[in-house]
């Protein structure tokens, strides 16, 4: 005959194991989320890099994104640890340096980098550039 006490134990216990495991499934999701927010917002100004060069050259172009993350960074600190040179945009040391607290900001902090650098495009090209790469931007469904 079994004991009713020992199996109300042994039923209370399993969640209890199963909750680390739960917590790291929940963690594994987020940081999924972030590498694919951080993707896409790479994507896109890779795609805003790649279509504004021809246009303005490198020298311009690097210096509007160093611009831009300058401005943003004010805001968001943990914009500074993306980086511009000559051959574009670099995410790697980002996504090694942002901290599990910072996870929440990494999206409203991309996308503030991202307004930020069209908003010095509209100011220096009177919105003829800025309305073709918003154009492009859109068909590619990255925004």
């Amino acid at each position: 005959m079994s004991d009713p006490n020992r199996e109300m134990e042994m039923r209370s216990a399993q969640p209890l194991a199963e909750q680390p495991v739960q917590d790291q499934v929940d963690q594994a999701k987020t940081e999924a989320r972030k590498e694919e927010v951080i993707d896409i917002y790479e994507d896109l100004l890779t795609t805003i890099w790649n279509r504004i060069m021809p246009t303005l050259g490198r020298v311009t172009v690097v210096s509007i994104m160093e611009r831009s993350l300058a401005l943003t960074a004010e805001k968001y600190p943990l914009i500074g640890y993306i980086e511009s040179s000559a051959e574009g945009v670099s995410f790697e040391v980002f996504r090694q340096k942002v901290s599990p607290e910072q996870r929440l900001l990494i999206r409203e902090a991309l996308k503030e980098l991202v307004t930020t650098l069209i908003d010095i495009l509209a100011i220096l090209t009177g919105d003829i550039l800025v309305r073709q790469l918003l154009k492009e931007i859109e068909g590619k469904k990255l925004i």
